[in-house]
């Protein structure tokens, strides 16, 4: 019987009855109250009286940062604030030196397809043999293809088709360590 070939980097394809983000963040806080080493950046919408802003949220411990910036009312300029990219990249960098049972990006988006953002992060996790695990938007998906070199499975974005892709990675938390409680507690 040959071996089940397991990918250790998968993308979720948004659609548009789920909210990815949510699901993403639900796996993540249940896997972190398993025990897993879980690592990473999970993105929030928060609605102001002026504009929505985004942020992400570190899962090790449920710090923010705002990665969008208001230009006013009118703007159709980009929102983006690359300062808090930059900012949140420090996440990322920390599990490539203490490593992790699993490293969740926000995104691979616009500018990860085109070689900025997160991109050296994700590339860099996955050269030490993290599991990865990111939303890629349909229009994303070819370019994440030749970037991950067609080892990535794309997963809907629904907790079993999450929990059924990691279980098959890793059956148990390594040496049992006890729930790490800092990013559920944040977020209560």
């Amino acid at each position: 019987m040959a071996e089940k070939t397991r990918f250790a980097i998968a993308a979720v394809v948004p659609d548009e009855r789920t909210d990815s983000d949510e699901v993403v963040a639900g796996f993540a806080i249940a896997q972190l109250n398993r025990g897993w080493r879980i690592g990473g950046l999970v993105q929030e919408i928060h609605q102001t009286q002026r504009s929505k802003q985004i942020r992400l949220v570190a899962l090790e411990d449920g710090r923010l940062y705002p990665i969008s910036q208001f230009l006013g009312t009118h703007s159709t300029a980009c929102r983006l604030d690359h300062g808090g990219i930059s900012e949140a990249s420090a996440v990322m960098r920390r599990i490539a030196i203490r490593g992790a049972d699993l490293a969740i990006f926000n995104r691979f988006s616009t500018l990860e397809a085109h070689g900025h953002g997160f991109a050296a992060e994700m590339l860099d996790l996955m050269s030490q043999g993290i599991p990865v695990l990111t939303i890629v938007p349909a229009r994303h998906l070819t370019t994440w293809r030749r970037f991950t070199g067609h080892q990535a499975v794309e997963l809907a974005p629904e907790r079993p088709a999450l929990d059924a892709w990691f279980a098959d990675l890793s059956p148990s938390p390594a040496g049992c360590r006890p729930p790490s409680p800092a990013f559920s507690e944040a977020r209560a």
